[in-house]
């Protein structure tokens, strides 16, 4: 039987202690990276930096193939609290539960998918062009709900051996849905601040702040600028005829036929009482009827539900009125409108008609 070397265990220990000592070093580096993401996370002032740290720097920062993230947006919130523009990348926005259970089933916990993988899964998860052959899938909860996943993926089968820790991952995870929540929580105060309570569409606040925009952007530009005002016909006879809360639902559901009638970039306002203003950029004469019309017929055709479970209907007048040439203050474009709008009450109502800016006043029925 040969004796040990002592020589040949010396070599070993210094091979072991180098394996060791270089884990270490690579685990400091993982730390520092994630502690500079996790700080990064905290800091975002909007949803869209919050998703561009998530799937653009996350990936370049940690050498990684691919990047997906899925929101649950059941309300929608997170559609009106990313931009309308095309970002660089995008999140996955469900409408319910089905696809993060697919995902996570019951245990609701991190899911390293490694060497032999389910390739079902890879592909539920990633692109298929994204050539993923490990991840992991993080997923995001808060107060106990499961909100949304994070999938981290790589073109390297060993990157994510399912024998590997996933603390790192676990609290980024938590970070990701803290901030998630949180730019959430802001994005419902800012709207708060400038949404009508009862219609859901933009109060006269912030149409006031955003119309002066649109008005420069339009005359730097030198694009069209339409504005519609929509009166709600004979609305005090509504009110007095079936209640004021059916009155209400008279005008929370024009606000909502006002809003799906229009494109990204258009503005809806409730100005005042039973009055709803428009602003549609970059439209001409010709697009601003269509619309206009488009609404009112809407609004015509429409059986409003009222509380008690019976139907009202209901008729708008429209004032159209185009931005002046020449013209040095939004004021003269609403003021265009508002006559107009007058103008079609004067000729009988559910109309609209179209100011004329070369006289100040209004023009012939646009319907």
């Amino acid at each position: 039987m040969n004796a040990p070397n002592p020589q040949a265990q010396v070599q070993e220990l210094r091979r072991q202690l180098q394996s060791l000592l270089e884990a270490a070093t690579a685990n400091e580096r993982k730390l520092d990276r994630f502690d500079a993401l996790e700080r990064r996370l905290i800091a975002v002032s909007s949803m869209e930096e919050l998703v561009n740290l998530l799937l653009v720097d996350c990936r370049a920062d940690f050498g990684l193939d691919a990047a997906e993230l899925w929101l649950l947006d059941p309300d929608e919130e997170l559609r009106r609290a990313l931009p309308a523009l095309p970002m660089a990348r995008a999140p996955r926005l469900l409408d319910d539960h089905g696809p993060l259970k697919d995902l996570f089933g019951a245990a609701r916990t991190t899911r390293l998918i490694g060497p032999g993988a389910d390739e079902a899964l890879l592909a539920q998860a990633f692109d298929a062009r994204a050539g993923v052959r490990s991840a992991a899938l993080l997923p995001l909860i808060r107060q106990g709900l499961l909100i949304g996943s994070l999938h981290l993926g790589s073109g390297d089968p060993q990157r994510y051996d399912t024998a590997s820790g996933t603390k790192f991952l676990d609290r980024l995870a938590a970070i990701a849905a803290v901030s998630i929540e949180s730019m959430l929580n802001r994005e419902r105060l800012r709207r708060a601040g400038m949404t009508d309570g009862l219609t859901g569409v933009h109060n006269r606040r912030y149409f006031d702040h955003r119309s002066l925009i649109e008005f420069s952007q339009a005359v730097r530009h030198r694009y069209p600028l339409a504005c519609l005002f929509l009166d709600i016909d004979h609305f005090k006879a509504i009110n007095d005829r079936h209640g004021h809360p059916a009155g209400d639902e008279v005008l929370r559901q024009v606000g909502g036929l006002i809003q799906r009638s229009l494109r990204t970039g258009d503005l809806a306002a409730r100005y005042g009482g039973e009055e709803f203003v428009v602003l549609l950029p970059r439209t001409d004469l010709a697009g601003a009827c269509e619309v206009a019309e488009r609404i009112r017929l809407l609004v015509q055709e429409a059986p409003f539900i009222t509380p008690d479970g019976g139907t009202v209907g209901a008729t708008l007048s429209v004032g159209l009125a185009m931005l002046p040439p020449g013209a040095t203050s939004f004021a003269e474009l609403l003021q265009a409108a508002d006559r107009a709008v007058y103008d079609a009450k004067r000729a009988g109502r559910n109309r609209t008609v179209a100011a004329d800016p070369a006289e100040g006043g209004a023009g012939g029925p646009a319907s």
